[in-house]
C-alpha cells in the first residue's frame, strides 16, 4: 500500500533480484520490532511482497517446490504486518481530515491506537517464530533458480504481457459498476503488471515506471479511503450522525477526484493499456501462442 497521500515512505527499489529482496527482508526484520514505525513496516511489507510476486512469477516458469516453501515462510508474517499496516494508515488520514478537535477524530483514534497495540503483539509474536537462518539457506538455494532466464527474456516478455491482459479486464469489471471490491483488485493487477516489470523487464519499462506508480498511488488512496469509510461506520452509534455524514461527504469527494484522475490517465487515443501492449509488439509471435501454454512450454525445458 505504497502511495504518496498515505504515509511517508522510502522511494522502492528498482532492478534488484530474489537473493536481494530476500536479503532485505532478513535486514528489516530485525529492524522493525524497534518501535514497529510506520516507515520500516511498510518497508518490511514490501521487502516480502516483492519476494512473493517473483516466486509466483518464477514458479511458472521454472517450476521448484522452493517457491512454496518461501511464500509458506512469509504467509502469516505478511498477513500480520498487512492487518497493521491497515491501522496505521486509517490512523494517518484519520488525522488528516479532521481536526484534533473533531468528535469522530477523537473517538476513532482511541479505537485505531487501541487496535495497533494488539496488532503489533501479534507481529512480534509471530516475527519471533520467523527463521532468520533457514531464510538465508532458501535465499542461496533459490538465488541461482531465479537467474535461470536473463532479464528481458521472451519468457518474461510473455508473463508481463499476461499481466497487463489480466489489470486491462479488471479495469473494465471496475468500470461496469460502483462495486469497490472491484476497484481494489485492478489495484493488485496493476501491482502486479508493474512489478513483472521492475523484476524482470527493467529496460523495457523503464519509461512507464512512473505512470505506473503515479496510478497504484491513486487507486491506493481509492482504498485507504474505502477503509476508513468502513471505520467510521462503526462509530455511528457513538457519534452525532451529522459527523459522520460530513466525514462520508469528504471521503466521497477525494475519492471521486482520485478516480477521475485515474480513468483520464489511461483513457485517451491512444489508451495507456493500447499503448503498454503496442511495447511488446517488437517480439516475434508473442501473441499468437496462448500465454498458459508458453508457460508450460517453458516450465518444461527449464525442468
Amino acid at each position: 500500500m505504497a502511495h504518496k497521500a498515505s504515509l511517508p515512505v522510502a522511494p522502492e527499489t528498482r532492478r534488484i533480484g530474489l537473493q536481494d529482496w530476500m536479503a532485505q527482508v532478513g535486514d528489516l526484520a530485525g529492524k522493525v520490532e524497534h518501535g514497529w514505525r510506520a516507515d520500516n513496516v511498510h518497508d518490511l511489507r514490501t521487502a516480502i511482497r516483492r519476494c512473493r510476486t517473483m516466486a509466483e512469477a518464477l514458479s511458472e516458469v521454472n517450476p521448484d517446490p522452493g517457491w512454496r516453501k518461501l511464500k509458506k515462510a512469509t504467509r502469516k508474517l505478511f498477513r500480520v504486518l498487512g492487518e497493521l499496516r491497515d491501522t496505521q494508515v486509517k490512523l494517518f488520514w484519520v488525522k488528516k481530515l479532521g481536526p484534533a478537535s473533531d468528535p469522530l477524530r477523537k473517538d476513532m483514534k482511541g479505537t485505531l491506537d487501541l487496535k495497533m497495540s494488539s496488532q503489533r503483539e501479534a507481529c512480534e509474536r509471530t516475527l519471533a517464530k520467523f527463521d532468520a537462518k533457514e531464510w538465508r539457506k532458501l535465499s542461496k538455494k533459490l538465488a541461482e533458480k531465479s537467474r535461470f532466464f536473463p532479464l528481458e527474456s521472451v519468457v518474461f516478455q510473455r508473463l508481463a504481457l499476461a499481466r497487463l491482459n489480466e489489470a486491462e479486464a479488471l479495469y473494465g469489471l471496475a468500470r461496469k459498476g460502483r462495486s469497490r471490491v472491484r476497484w481494489h483488485r485492478l489495484r493488485i493487477g496493476l501491482k502486479q503488471f508493474r512489478y513483472t516489470l521492475e523484476n524482470f523487464l527493467p529496460e523495457r519499462g523503464e519509461s512507464w515506471f512512473e505512470e505506473l506508480k503515479r496510478l497504484q498511488d491513486l487507486l491506493g488512496e481509492v482504498h485507504d479511503l474505502d477503509m476508513l469509510r468502513r471505520q467510521i461506520w462503526r462509530h455511528k452509534a457513538r457519534v452525532d450522525a451529522t459527523h459522520i455524514e460530513r466525514w462520508l461527504a469528504l471521503i466521497e469527494v477525494r475519492r471521486g477526484r482520485r478516480l477521475t484522475e485515474f480513468v483520464a490517465r489511461v483513457s485517451g487515443a491512444p489508451s495507456l493499456w493500447q499503448t503498454w501492449r503496442d511495447g511488446f509488439r517488437s517480439v516475434p509471435t508473442l501473441q499468437l501462442v496462448p500465454v498458459s501454454a508458453t508457460m508450460q512450454a517453458a516450465a518444461q525445458s527449464a525442468s
